[in-house]
Formats: structure tokens, C-alpha cells, sequence
């Protein structure tokens, strides 16, 4: 009987470009830091986690959303459909998939989900909710126009307006360093011969 051929069908993995560092792999001088950064749910615990590698630039990126967070007027709802809708429209499915959760937690309504993740909000969303997706998008494009920047003020005051672009800008920031990095990207991986995965040999032939 001749060589059987056998085909075995790639997967596709995340392969980060970064090792993901722990708290073993920096000085203890940022232990307080590296905690806080990536016990927070955030929905960046992985991006945040890879920067550690670099751990004082870390920890000032981290100063900056710690100190959005702090702001009255940046609550827990607000904070996650900005997230939600910036890595929407960034295609960035890893940190909408790690925000989305965090939101539902505290309170982003379903419709608003649904609305940012069609593309279509703030169509159809209440004023005091879409209102947040329509700053971001605007953000994103580079094109705030006055009516939605005296919208925002009027909800949160000039304090809250400039907390609220950082914040957008931050997330922008966080979704392509993301991407970089290579924590967002499924590549396809084909096991080598003699390899066994699952339980089944990667001889690539067998007689």
C-alpha cells in the first residue's frame, strides 16, 4: 500500500508580537502600578499587561485613564459605551469583546449595544445615551462640530468635555497599540510535522 497523504487544517491563533508580562518580570516599584492597571475591568487588561514591558511608559498611560476615572463626570456607563463605540469603529473586535462585558455590568442598555455594534447609533438611542457615540464618532473623524461640543458642555461643563476627548482619544490610542502589537489579529497557524495537536499526529504523511 503506497503513502497515504493526510491534510491538516490550520487554526488560527492570537499571536502577540509581546510576551504578556506578570508582575514577577518588573521592579517593584511599579507592583502598585501593574495592579491597579490590570485588575481594573476595564476591558484593556491585555494591552495594558503588554506594555508592562515597558513599564514606566505603562504606568504614566495608566496615570491618565486613572485619572478620567476619577471624574464625576466620567460615570461607569458613559466610560464603557465610549469604549465600546471607539473599538467598533476601529474594528477592534478583542477590545470590544473584553469592554462588553464590563458593560452590560454597569448598566449600558441592550439597544445601545446593539445600536453601536450596527453602526447606526445615535440613531434611535435616547438623547442622554447617544449623545456619548455621536462625541466619539465626530472625534474619530476629526470633525466636532460646534452644536455637539455645546451639547457635551452643557451635560458635563468644559471639565468633563476635555475628560471626555482624552478619553475617546485614549481608547483610540489603546485600540491601535492593541492592534500593533498584535493582540487583536487571528493568524492562521499551521502545526508542523510530527507535532501532535489534539491528540492526532501532524505527520504530514504516514504509510
Amino acid at each position: 500500500m503506497g503513502p497515504i497523504m493526510i491534510q491538516y487544517y490550520p487554526f488560527g491563533v492570537i499571536m502577540s508580537r509581546l510576551p504578556k508580562v506578570t508582575i514577577s518580570d518588573i521592579p517593584d516599584a511599579y507592583n502598585e502600578s501593574f495592579h491597579r492597571a490590570t485588575e481594573r475591568r476595564s476591558g484593556l487588561t491585555s494591552t495594558v499587561q503588554t506594555l508592562f514591558g515597558h513599564p514606566r511608559m505603562a504606568q504614566l498611560l495608566d496615570g491618565i485613564y486613572a485619572e478620567i476615572l476619577e471624574s464625576s463626570a466620567m460615570e461607569a456607563w458613559i466610560v464603557c459605551t465610549v469604549g465600546l463605540t471607539v473599538s467598533h469603529e476601529l474594528d477592534n473586535q478583542a477590545i470590544w469583546e473584553a469592554i462588553l462585558p464590563v458593560a452590560r455590568e454597569v448598566g449600558v442598555r441592550e439597544t445601545v449595544i446593539d445600536a453601536i455594534y450596527a453602526g447606526t447609533a445615535p440613531r434611535g438611542l435616547l438623547p442622554k445615551e447617544g449623545i456619548w457615540a455621536h462625541f466619539s464618532k465626530e472625534i474619530l473623524g476629526s470633525q466636532v462640530r460646534d452644536s455637539t461640543w455645546q451639547a457635551i458642555t452643557h451635560l458635563v461643563g468644559n471639565e468633563g468635555a476635555i475628560t471626555l476627548s482624552v478619553l475617546v482619544c485614549y481608547y483610540e490610542m489603546m485600540c491601535r497599540l492593541n492592534a500593533t502589537f498584535g493582540l487583536n489579529t487571528y493568524r492562521w497557524y499551521f502545526p508542523p510535522n510530527n507535532v501532535k495537536v489534539w491528540g492526532f499526529s501532524t505527520a504530514s504523511m504516514v504509510s
